[in-house]
């Protein structure tokens, strides 16, 4: 199974991300559009713990860990786009997360000493060094995308408004299976926890 710890995005940000998506496909040319690949808005989640293949006995006790982690009142907005790889290359273009990003950390090692509790492997060195960053992943860029498209991409990224804030106040986590099996991935939400 593979799984991923998340916070859902609220209705009113995939809203808004949808806007944002239309504004930047309409501040690119045809061809980097035809290089970008569009996250549809019922898929955004802010990714807490990606755990990838896990087995199904597996599921469980993790549940029972999610479920003994204190889950605070999380308050967060959207803030302005940003890329993943730039300048060499860009790979993920992301809406940003603003607000108690403290809070969203402590959660976060929470959620960590939760999966390591139910028995699964903790983060790679590589992972652990690399900063939290919470986003919504809005678009992706194709593996076959020549530099200079992708250099117009992330000009347009610069160039995009901040989308309105858009509070949210975050009180639970999912677990959730993502299946990628068919022409589009599909997630389904295993428990909630909070």
């Amino acid at each position: 199974m593979r799984l991923f710890i998340t916070l859902e995005a609220p209705e009113e940000w995939r809203v808004a991300e949808a806007a944002q998506q239309i504004a930047l496909l309409d501040s690119v040319g045809e061809d980097a559009q035809d290089a970008l690949r569009i996250v549809s808005a019922e898929l955004m989640h802010i990714t807490l713990r990606f755990l990838g293949e896990v087995d199904e006995g597996a599921v469980d006790p993790l549940q029972a860990a999610l479920d003994a982690v204190a889950v605070p009142e999380v308050a967060l907005t959207l803030a302005r786009a940003g890329t993943f790889g730039a300048p060499s290359p860009t790979w993920a273009i992301y809406q940003g997360i603003a607000g108690d990003l403290e809070v969203l950390a402590g959660l976060v090692t929470r959620v960590e000493d939760a999966v390591q509790l139910a028995g699964l492997p903790p983060l790679s060195r590589a992972e652990q060094a690399r900063p939290f960053t919470p986003h919504l992943t809005i678009a992706r860029v194709q593996r076959s995308a020549p530099n200079a498209l992708r250099r117009e991409i992330d000009d347009a990224v610069a160039h995009l408004d901040a989308p309105p804030p858009t509070p949210h106040l975050a009180r639970e986590i999912a677990l959730v299976r993502s299946y990628l099996d068919g022409p589009k991935p599909r997630y389904e939400v295993l428990s909630r926890h909070g």
